[in-house]
């Protein structure tokens, strides 16, 4: 079973799209996503391909700004900068210099190739366009993004807390922060300190099936790193009464919320009474 695959993929799609107005149709928008998961599982080059056929077919100016950003994102990873600067400007000329993601794909290709005053320079753009919105929601969601960037692409940790810290004490009252802030904390292998914040999401009314998933998620990868295993019958014979116990309370509880997944469905059956 995989370990995290869908963990924070929502939550990533609904951070992205705050940095991108989205008006798409529906078909353009399942392309999208398509190329954001893709985007997290770190397959870059499958990314580039759905990304490249987007441009193509979604002509309004959100799904050139999508799609733009989406390749410079794989490009990046690809280890392809010049064209990373190349497919964001893309997305910062429809915009008209006003795309979050434009400005941060750029700043990452310009800090890989070392041009440090252009990178900074491209973040610092970044900054002031979150900073002039006088929305404290929207202006909050926008740092919260930059937290999830700089996590996800830079490895900065210092900077991706400075700025969820910030959209924190913005908008207290926003579940997918704290979400958020549990992910991070995975990622750290700190599962502890993830479920509380968590159980802050869930009190704070983030109880639907998508939190569920994130938290069984968590709680399987929790055990299989453990265990060193991913094999369903060695976790059933290894794991201890009480992570049995956490991992089919979570699990139990995303598929009475309506999950169908092959893979939870036999792990339930087979490891849940």
């Amino acid at each position: 079973m995989k370990g995290n695959v869908l963990l924070t993929i929502v939550l990533f799609i609904n951070l992205l799209a705050v940095g991108q107005t989205f008006t798409m149709g529906k078909k353009c928008k399942e392309v999208n996503n398509q190329g954001i998961a893709l985007l997290k599982e770190k397959k870059f080059q499958e990314a580039f391909d759905v990304f490249t056929g987007m441009t193509k077919s979604c002509t309004t100016k959100d799904g050139k700004e999508a799609s733009s950003v989406g390749k410079a994102e794989a490009l990046n990873g690809l280890g392809r900068y010049d064209e990373a600067i190349t497919a964001a400007s893309v997305a910062l000329k429809v915009t008209k210099n006003k795309s979050l993601m434009g400005h941060f794909q750029t700043g990452v290709a310009q800090a890989k190739l070392k041009q440090f005053d252009a990178a900074n320079s491209s973040f610092s753009k970044m900054i002031a366009l979150t900073e002039k919105n006088k929305d404290t929601k929207t202006r909050a969601q926008n740092y919260a993004l930059m937290g999830l960037l700089h996590w996800r692409q830079l490895g900065n940790k210092d900077s991706a807390n400075y700025y969820l810290d910030k959209a924190m004490m913005m908008d207290p009252a926003n579940p997918a922060f704290y979400v958020q802030k549990g992910d991070m904390h995975v990622d750290e292998k700190k599962y502890d300190d993830a479920f509380v914040q968590y159980d802050k999401a869930v009190s704070m009314g983030k109880s639907d099936m998508e939190m569920y998933v994130i938290r069984s998620e968590a709680r399987l990868k929790m055990v299989q790193e453990k265990y060193k295993t991913n094999n369903t019958q060695e976790l059933r014979s290894k794991m201890t009464p009480t992570e049995n116990e956490q991992v089919c309370t979570e699990v139990k509880k995303a598929i009475s919320l309506g999950l169908h997944d092959m893979n939870m469905d036999m792990f339930s059956s087979l490891v849940c009474k």
